[in-house]
């Protein structure tokens, strides 16, 4: 995560309903987010819940990134505050998915937040753009994000502590790890690690757990 936005390729955004996909809930929007976050993100996902049909009440946040800069993170986060003023938001990373960096405060802002123990997770520090070395202070707003959507206290010491956050690296953890032993409290809920399928013709992806 940087402090300013970073180069690459945007988030593609899809929203998604029963009529798309029928394991979908009758009350939910689905907002699939692919790819890094950045300084439209938060716009795209604000347009596509405005434009959501009647009778939904329900936001599903389904997340595969690799992060993006803090800036663009916290305009995400501001934009999903206004949509639980009036719908429940839950949130979603899939197994062998990935959530890293800024994407995890984004995941973090689910009061349902689900995740496959095959997930992959990665935290550092926040950085200046061309450097490796977090700055403190963009880190601190960074942890306080976290902290704000109710990661855990220990947690996030550790991270300070031990240095994950605070010098020049990355942390790799699988959502197992981070749900059973960091009891870091991003994760809430651990996806089943079988899912059956037909035999004869593959479902499409489900997003409610059965």
């Amino acid at each position: 995560m940087q402090v300013l936005p970073p180069t690459g390729i945007a988030a593609e955004i899809e929203a998604l309903t029963r009529a798309d996909n029928p394991t979908i809930r009758p009350d939910t929007l689905v907002i699939r987010l692919v790819g890094r976050i950045d300084v439209a993100t938060a716009t795209e996902i604000a347009t596509a819940w405005s434009e959501r049909p009647d009778g939904i009440s329900r936001l599903l946040l389904d997340i595969e990134s690799p992060g993006g800069s803090l800036a663009a993170t916290e305009d995400v986060i501001r934009a999903l505050a206004a949509i639980r003023e009036q719908a429940r938001i839950d949130t979603l990373v899939r197994h062998g998915a990935m959530c890293a960096s800024a994407c995890v405060a984004v995941f973090m802002q689910g009061e349902d937040r689900a995740a496959g123990g095959a997930s992959v997770w990665m935290f550092h520090g926040v950085c200046y753009a061309d450097s490796n070395i977090p700055s403190l202070a963009q880190t601190g707003r960074f942890l306080d994000l976290l902290r704000e959507a109710g990661a855990s206290e220990a947690f996030l010491c550790r991270l300070e502590e031990e240095g994950f956050v605070t010098t020049a690296g990355k942390l790799w953890i699988s959502g197992y790890e981070l749900f059973h032993l960091y009891k870091a409290n991003v994760i809430t809920r651990l996806l089943e690690p079988w899912r059956r399928e037909s035999p004869t013709l593959p479902e499409r992806l489900p997003f409610e757990a059965r």
